[in-house]
């Protein structure tokens, strides 16, 4: 059969507790996809080419795109682990929930500032994307980079426990920043290093051999120390 008359995969499908979109890439050339919210200042800065080709030099793709979508949209989301498509506010079914069991409202402070934050839709999600830093699980949950104490960043700038999370533990440390970090990648030619010696709480630089992440994980560290 001629590959024009296959059917396609559909790029959204419903398992029955709410849509998950499968081709991140199809979805947003999609009449699904809300527009970027360009009234709003951050999202509009957010919603440029440049910054998505930034997020691919340090992110898979997949997880890339949706990032950038979260970061580019007011109320718009997509779960970087679940890939669940929903809006800021509502009212999502539990993953493991019988279809038939009555939907409860249970939207803690801390899972509404995750969603805003990081798009990650549910308590199981944001357990999956810190399964690297179990340690920072519970003093992440709902926080920005503000709201960390030193001990927290130290736990996330670890090397982890080095379990393939398709760069979920990099976006949850990404997300913690308002400028995810990009700062950095931006001005490589500043030293950020310089006059934090005395620091007992700055986290040193790794060699500039390290891997881009690696890397990436430093300009995180120096954000959080000089913002």
């Amino acid at each position: 059969m001629h590959d024009g008359l296959l059917p396609q995969t559909p790029y959204i499908h419903d398992p029955g507790n709410g849509p998950r979109v499968r081709d991140t890439r199809a979805f947003l050339t999609s009449f699904f996809a809300q527009p970027p919210s360009l009234e709003d200042p951050l999202c509009a800065e957010f919603a440029q080419q440049e910054v998505c080709q930034m997020l691919y030099t340090v992110l898979p793709e997949e997880t890339a795109l949706i990032l950038w979508y979260n970061k580019s949209r007011a109320t718009g989301r997509i779960c970087p682990a679940c890939q669940r498509l929903y809006r800021l506010g509502d009212i999502l079914p539990d993953h493991i929930q019988d279809e038939h069991a009555c939907i409860e409202e249970r939207r803690s402070v801390e899972l509404a500032r995750e969603q805003e934050i990081s798009g990650l839709c549910s308590p199981v999600c944001f357990i999956l994307a810190s399964f690297n830093y179990p340690g920072a699980i519970k003093s992440t949950w709902g926080r920005m980079a503000d709201e960390l104490s030193s001990q927290t960043w130290d736990l996330l700038n670890s090397p982890g426990e080095g379990h393939s999370d398709r760069g979920l533990g990099m976006l949850l440390k990404m997300t913690r920043l308002e400028d995810l970090g990009l700062g950095q990648l931006c001005l490589p030619d500043i030293d950020f290093d310089s006059g934090y010696d005395s620091d007992p709480s700055q986290v040193h630089s790794h060699s500039q051999s390290l891997d881009r992440e690696r890397g990436w994980q430093n300009r995180i560290q120096l954000t959080r120390y000089t913002s």
